[in-house]
Parts: structure tokens; sequence; C-alpha cells
């Protein structure tokens, strides 16, 4: 029996995984991790104490606005490098859109709209308040990326490391969102700089994962 011959027997009776199917799973995954994510933030920090008023609605939709962003401009990038194909990553200046807007909204709060120091700003609520949300996001993302990584093994990446980075980014973006609602720094600079610390920290562990879980 010949090489050819073989690879045709082992072949067979492989079914391929449809593409509807498989974005059903991946999306599936992002809403279990999500919910997973926000009620890890229930019973471990919780909600701030002033979530019934008006400044911390407007605060939350700021930072949930960011953080959903990440997670939109993220997933169709996800999908695409998820197949084989040397351009399955072309296109994806998309996802760096809310990191630049973001930043470009930190200057102008900076520079037009408040008084207080880069330091101030950047420092939060509390001394701790840089560490706490570091932590918080990478640990709330922690299964939404476990969740993308299990789907994206039924793929076919042609690059798994910067796929897993992109599952990465957008589980950061899904513990960001958890973490926007007990969130206790009110300022743009400090979401644009820590927020997008916290997701780029879950896409470098993402990637450690795919290039290590992904492989073909």
């Amino acid at each position: 029996m010949n090489t050819d011959t073989l690879i045709e027997l082992l072949s067979a009776d492989v079914q391929p995984v449809s593409r509807g199917r498989f974005e059903r799973a991946l999306l599936l995954s992002v809403a279990m991790g999500g919910m997973a994510a926000f009620g890890v933030m229930l019973v471990t920090v919780g909600p701030r104490y002033d979530v019934a008023s008006l400044p911390y609605l407007e605060w939350s939709a700021v930072k949930l606005l960011f953080a959903l962003s990440v997670v939109g401009a993220t997933m169709p990038v996800l999908i695409r490098s998820a197949r084989p194909g040397p351009g399955s990553v072309t296109r994806a200046l998309p996802l760096l859109f809310p990191f630049v807007a973001v930043g470009v909204a930190a200057l102008a709060e900076r520079l037009l709209g408040s008084t207080e120091p880069w330091r101030t700003m950047l420092r939060g609520a509390t001394t701790m308040s840089p560490a706490r949300c570091l932590l918080c996001i990478i640990g709330f993302s922690a299964i939404a990326l476990v969740a993308l990584i299990r789907a994206l093994r039924e793929g076919a990446p042609s690059r798994p490391g910067v796929c897993g980075a992109l599952a990465g980014l957008v589980a950061g973006g899904v513990g960001a969102a958890a973490y926007a609602l007990a969130c206790n720094s009110d300022s743009v600079p400090f979401v644009a700089f820590w927020y997008s610390a916290a997701i780029a920290l879950c896409g470098a562990l993402g990637a450690l994962l795919g290039s290590r879980l992904l492989r073909w």
C-alpha cells in the first residue's frame, strides 16, 4: 500500500466542520464566557456601591463601550484566522480602532476637559486601582479564553499563535466588560491605559496557549 492510498483511506470518513456551525460555536463560547465573567465579578469584587447613580451609569457605559468594541472588532478577524490559508489574518487593522479611539479620547480629556495631572488620572481612585484592574480583567477573562481555545481546535488556523492572540483579545474584552461594572476609577486615561494593558496581556496569554494547543 503506497502513501497516497493510505491517506485516502484515513480521510475517507472525515467530515468537515461547517462554517456556520464553527462560527456559532465561537459566538457561543463568547456568550458563555461573558456570563461566567459576570458571575465571577458578582461573587468576588461585586458591582460599585453607587450602582444606581447617574455618574456610575455614564462611566459604566463608557467602559462597556470600549470593552465591547474590542470584542466586536476582533471577532471577525478571529473567525478568519481560524481558517487555513495565507490570507486568513489579513484585514486586521479594524481591530486597532477601539484602542486608537480610546487613546484619542484620553488625550482630549486631559487637554480639554480636566486639570488633573496625568499621574492622578492614570492612578485611578486608589493606588491599588491599576493592580486591581489588571488582575480582575485577566481573571474574569479566563473562562472565555479557555472556551474559545477549545472551540478553535475545531478550526484549522495557519498561524496558531496569532489565532490564540486574537482569542485572548476577545476574552480580554469580555473580562473588561465584566470589570466595567465594578471599576471605581472614572477617567478615560485610566481606561485607555490599564484596560488596554490588561486586554493586551490576555492577548499574550492567548498567543502562548494558541501556539501550543492549536497546532495541526
